[in-house]
């Protein structure tokens, strides 16, 4: 009795077993683990982050792990950044539209506050406009009611730190003294306008042959320096050449502000490199009446001394009626009056010294005119010798000859000097 009842439980523990088995089997498949790895319905990684970064949202946080997570690419696609403390890499160059990039330049002279014609230094306050398409930021042009975003403060240079810009310097720049701030705006079709306020030292060549009536070129050179003509091209058109111009409220103490003129040109560097660069040349025309009364009515007034040491003799049967030492004494004394007037102008007006301009052949003619009266003291005054070689009559109207023409010379040379100038 025992043996049957034995044999009858094993068909039941059998069972059980079965049901057991099968139970666990549907719960995996109704509920199944984890594994370690990612599965395939799981979205990856770097997915997840650069979604976050379009939306401008934050990424989300990585679970402590003995390994650190692979680094997603921080390269910037160009797009406008919506979070303003996502900070990436510099972003590459647009090719949307071929290369080299396009980029047009035009300089507004807001305020001109000094110009040192002895250094060749001038201080201004100018707005550099740079237009440039990057296609990569495109936009609907209804997000825009006035056709473009506009960026300013803190916002314009947050946006210049996530898209690309050129990097142009000006080459003849002395000091950088304020900058005042930038504007950024971005069109539908994805043309991008900056606006950099500066008030800046500047260096400049300074031509004085005119002087007083000479005009001088306030130069601006701009150039980019990291990319040659093969990638960055730096251009102008008419609008460019419309908004360059000076301001009609600017004002610089004896000059008088004229025109902007934009020119294009290329700088050679290493290895047959180019690179592109634009000029901006404000013209400044020399107020004349501020250098007439100081410097050139003395200049004209000097060549009278040396005329009055021919005029103020007569010639008389025994000779001429002054001594020639009593002449010779004015025509010494002019002489120092000429050099204390070219140390005296020299020293205020340092721009003129050395140069071939109005001023210094008006002091040529000076000492021209002194050397040639001289030589009438010494050869008619003090040894007679015309009287001595042809006579009285002779010497009479050699002398009135000298008397007249040397005047007239000397007169007419420093008009034509003055006029020449003037043309």
């Amino acid at each position: 009795m025992k043996r049957a009842r034995r044999a009858r439980r094993r068909p039941a523990g059998g069972a059980f077993v079965f049901v057991a088995t099968a139970l666990f089997c549907v719960a995996l498949a109704l509920f199944p683990l984890r594994s370690r790895g990612q599965t395939a319905h799981e979205p990856p990684r770097v997915l997840a982050l650069a979604a976050a970064a379009s939306a401008g949202a934050a990424a989300p946080e990585e679970p402590p792990t003995s390994q650190p997570p692979p680094k997603a690419s921080t390269k910037k696609s160009g797009a406008l950044p919506d979070d303003p403390g996502q900070h990436d890499d510099d972003p590459t160059i647009p090719t949307g539209k071929g290369l080299p990039v396009v980029v047009r330049a035009a300089v507004f002279f807001l305020e001109l506050r000094s110009f040192d014609d002895t250094k060749g230094e001038f201080e201004v306050t100018t707005d550099m406009r740079l237009r440039w398409n990057d296609s990569r930021l495109r936009y609907p042009l209804d997000e825009a009611p006035r056709g473009y975003k506009e960026y300013r403060g803190k916002a314009a240079d947050h946006v210049l730190e996530h898209v690309w810009t050129p990097h142009i310097e000006a080459t003849n720049l002395v000091e950088a003294n304020d900058n005042v701030g930038r504007r950024v705006r971005v069109y539908a079709d994805g043309d991008i306008e900056t606006i950099a306020r500066v008030t800046a030292s500047y260096k400049t060549h300074v031509d004085a042959q005119r002087f007083p009536f000479d005009r001088q070129y306030l130069k601006l050179e701009f150039i980019v320096r990291e990319d040659t003509t093969d990638s960055v091209v730096l251009d102008f058109e008419r609008d460019d050449v419309e908004f360059s111009r000076v301001s009609p409220a600017a004002e610089l103490p004896g000059w008088t502000p004229g025109l902007v003129n934009l020119k294009r040109s290329t700088v050679a560097g290493w290895n047959g490199d180019r690179y592109s660069q634009v000029s901006a040349s404000l013209f400044v025309d020399r107020v004349a009446a501020s250098g007439i009364a100081p410097i050139f009515i003395p200049l004209i007034a000097s060549l009278l001394i040396p005329l009055l040491a021919i005029w103020m003799n007569k010639s008389t049967e025994d000779g001429f009626e002054i001594e020639a030492f009593e002449l010779a004494n004015i025509s010494v004394g002019g002489l120092f009056s000429v050099i204390a007037l070219s140390f005296a102008i020299y020293s205020s007006y340092g721009v003129i010294a050395g140069n071939d301009n109005t001023v210094t052949r008006l002091f040529a003619l000076n000492y021209a005119t002194l050397a040639m009266s001289l030589l009438v003291v010494i050869f008619f005054y003090r040894f007679g010798w015309p009287r001595r070689l042809f006579g009285r009559y002779v010497e009479e109207q050699i002398f009135l000859f000298v008397s007249w023409a040397l005047p007239v010379l000397t007169l007419g040379a420093s008009v034509a000097f003055l006029l020449v100038a003037a043309s």
